[in-house]
């Protein structure tokens, strides 16, 4: 049995840890903004990794995620699809700009095995008016299940005059 000493000393390394691992969100304050969209939690799925131009969700799987034939529903992909890449493109952008999804295309490629899916999308090409992500869909074992494109349109922060 540990003693309360080195169970306390696991549990902060445990947090420094997790800390460490989402630092990314201070450098993309969107991100963390996004993630305080209650479509998140109510989903279970949290922004794992980002830098200029990528960005990762990753959905843990639960019975609430399913449709009627106990499988993921597809609209929940598409979602997951669509927050990594509108988040790989808001990597780029100012945190108060807003980006909003103008088209997206997706396709299912195999059967979702195990629990995790895990969505990384980067930035294809950064346009004036219209911006281009892809995001690739893997399983826990980091097979490819799905591919997805969408076209995005940024709008900069309205002025405060």
């Amino acid at each position: 049995m540990r003693s309360p000493r080195r169970a306390s000393s696991v549990r902060r390394q445990r947090w420094r840890s997790k800390r460490l691992e989402r630092a990314f969100l201070d450098a993309y304050p969107a991100l963390r903004d996004m993630e305080a969209v209650p479509l998140f939690g109510a989903l279970g799925y949290r922004f794992t990794g980002a830098g200029e131009g990528w960005a990762e969700v990753t959905l843990t799987v639960t019975p609430s995620v399913h449709n009627l034939y106990g499988i993921v529903h597809g609209g929940v992909w598409l979602i997951v699809a669509d927050s990594a890449m509108g988040a790989a493109l808001a990597t780029l952008e100012p945190a108060t700009s807003r980006v909003i999804t103008a088209q997206s295309d997706f396709r299912w490629l195999r059967p979702l095995e195990g629990d995790t899916l895990r969505a990384h999308a980067r930035v294809l090409r950064r346009g004036r008016t219209l911006s281009h992500s892809t995001c690739d869909l893997l399983d826990s074992e980091d097979r490819l299940v799905a591919q997805a494109n969408g076209t995005y349109v940024v709008q900069p922060a309205a002025s405060s005059s």
